[in-house]
């Protein structure tokens, strides 16, 4: 029999609900959560609450490392094969699934390398000099979202189906550089001085220098969009050097082999309400929705009637997972829609699939 009400603090804590989060849970169990979780919106709000806690974690580099143990530490790991656990798969539906997954559930990717470098030095300059990189990387699976604190006090919310690299110089733990392929929401600690303290997002496309500040950096579709909601940063395209500094509200493009930075102002909600689980439309193409949700959830949407995809919605709706959101298009579109496996349809049915 299900029970009514959790508390956050027992859900965090309930060892039952964390097998349930990161997939090592029994049927029965994972069952029992599968119906509380569809019981109620309320559940399903408290559910995240707590997975969203029990997938937040920090990037926090040692102060005063020891040196020597380190390099010995890292000759070690260069005679070993380095070993990547495998995530837990299993089958479940796609309601669960879905609901699970926009919340970012899966356990926590976390790889963290010491580089040194040694440099020469001769004896008038004193001993020899040992400098110490942290590099570590964040990886998210489709349907799959993590919130990352850094040492400086910034927060990074990796979007689904994306992956951050994060290098820090242990001497100087404020200049962060971070590399980014997919989606992430940035909110950096305010710099007094940025050229002392440098925060620099870098893509294929581009780097975005930050002051201290909130944005949102995508490189899907094979471009980078930066999305400015406060402060300010100075974009910049890896061709040429042309540099263009953001206003609040403002809307940067960068395309591959070329150093033009197209800039516009934009509706914000549109590109940042993702991290409060809700996805905002302003006059978006329908083509421009699905892309979202592919890179999402990892699906591939097909349309019967091509005319589909020109069309525009406003509006918004409530990411608690692809099903929910999939019911609602069908809804604001007036078109059938049904899920089959990792495929979904707008239209004609197929396999007689649950339909919205």
């Amino acid at each position: 029999m299900l029970k009514a009400e959790y508390t956050l603090e027992e859900l965090i804590t309930s060892e039952s609900f964390k097998g349930w989060v990161y997939g090592y849970t029994s049927i029965k169990e994972r069952r029992y959560w599968d119906r509380w979780i569809a019981e109620s919106p309320e559940n399903r709000r408290m559910a995240l609450k707590a997975q969203e806690q029990l997938a937040d974690f920090s990037i926090q580099p040692s102060s005063a490392p020891d040196t020597g143990k380190s390099w010995k530490e890292l000759q070690k790991r260069m005679d070993q094969r380095r070993f990547v656990p495998q995530l837990y798969h299993r089958n479940q539906s796609p309601l669960i699934w879905t609901m699970r997954a926009a919340a970012g559930i899966l356990a926590i990717l976390l790889i963290g390398i010491a580089v040194f470098e040694r440099n020469s030095i001769n004896d008038e300059e004193g001993p020899l000099a040992l400098e110490q990189l942290v590099s570590k990387e964040v990886v998210t699976e489709y349907g799959e979202r993590k919130t990352v604190r850094l040492s400086d006090g910034s927060s990074i919310i990796l979007n689904a189906h994306s992956r951050l690299n994060y290098t820090v110089n242990e001497a100087s733990p404020d200049e962060i550089e971070i590399e980014l392929d997919g989606e992430a929401y940035f909110k950096v600690a305010k710099r007094t001085n940025p050229g002392d303290s440098p925060f620099h997002v870098r893509t294929s496309e581009g780097t975005v220098k930050v002051m201290g500040t909130q944005f949102v950096v995508s490189t899907r579709n094979d471009q980078t969009q930066v999305i400015l909601e406060e402060g300010s940063v100075a974009v910049s395209s890896v061709i040429g050097n042309t540099e263009t500094v953001m206003e609040p509200g403002q809307y940067a493009e960068l395309k591959p082999e070329s150093d033009n930075i197209q800039v516009k102002e934009v509706n914000l909600d549109v590109y940042t309400s993702w991290t409060t689980h809700t996805l905002v439309f302003d006059q978006t193409p329908v083509s421009q929705v699905f892309s979202r949700l592919e890179n999402t959830f990892g699906v591939k949407i097909e349309a019967q009637d091509a005319d589909l995809y020109e069309r525009r919605i406003s509006g918004s709706i409530e990411n608690f997972g692809l099903e929910v959101i999939v019911s609602a298009l069908s809804k604001i579109l007036d078109t059938e829609m049904h899920i089959d496996g990792d495929a979904v349809y707008a239209g004609k049915y197929k396999n007689n699939k649950k339909r919205f």
